[in-house]
């Protein structure tokens, strides 16, 4: 079995030699602390997490935080440059605490009409994408699908083998769905960019989660890629 662990405070990056078309990243091993995970897209929240014991954490905003948008967190990710075969998983390790009794609001645009809890999901990215979804970049990002949390007090491990089936693109299709779907979707195992977690609910999986009636916090104290 080989190891590949992105954690809070190192990560050890091993990547197998001449085969593999990208090489191990120059500053691995390298720290990687709050300052190296970003918090994207996300208005009201700042750019990066916040350091704890053994991990990092954020608390999820209210709805007006102090900004004309309406305040939400959306991707939290860190930067990679690693290719990974399809016999590996993804793991994140991380909890929930509340005080009051906080709704997790995700019905934040008019065009989210669907009925589904909010929830956290882990999430791939590949190396170059224009965030358009056109084309090809259809299938640059990439979200478990049926690996997710419901966002609650309470603590979870999320592992998602990077097998087509267990992953879902930007409109939808899971990486089994055709033939080009499955070759987008080794060609992004291969040039990775970004790992990390995306909040969401309704009809999107990472179109943002604020809170109301209470306060959430989320800390992640572990994340890690393993192949076997």
């Amino acid at each position: 079995m080989k190891m590949i662990h992105i954690f809070l405070a190192a990560v050890a990056l091993t990547i197998a030699a001449c085969s593999d078309p990208l090489p191990a990243p120059p500053s691995a091993p390298a720290l990687l602390s709050a300052q190296t995970w970003n918090i994207q897209y996300s208005p009201g929240m700042p750019a990066h997490p916040i350091p704890a014991d053994g991990g990092w954490y954020f608390d999820f905003p209210a709805a007006r935080c102090g900004g004309a948008d309406v305040c939400s967190v959306h991707y939290v990710t860190t930067p990679v440059k690693m290719s990974v075969r399809p016999n590996t998983q993804v793991e994140a390790i991380f909890q929930i605490t509340t005080t009051g009794t906080p709704v997790f609001n995700y019905q934040l645009n008019p065009n989210n009409t669907c009925d589904y809890p909010a929830h956290a999901r882990l999430y791939l990215q590949r190396m170059g994408d224009d965030l358009s979804g056109q084309g090809e970049y259809e299938f640059y990002r990439w979200f478990s699908n049926e690996v997710a949390y419901q966002l609650a007090a309470g603590s979870s491990r999320l592992t998602a083998a990077l097998t087509p089936g267990q992953w879902t693109s930007v409109f939808g299709k899971k990486g089994d769905y055709d033939v080009a779907a499955t070759a987008l979707f080794a060609q992004a195992l291969q040039l990775l960019g970004n790992v990390g977690l995306v909040f969401g609910g309704g009809c999107f999986y990472g179109h943002g989660v604020n809170v109301s009636g209470g306060t959430a916090r989320f800390t992640l104290n572990h994340y890690s890629i393993t192949e076997f």
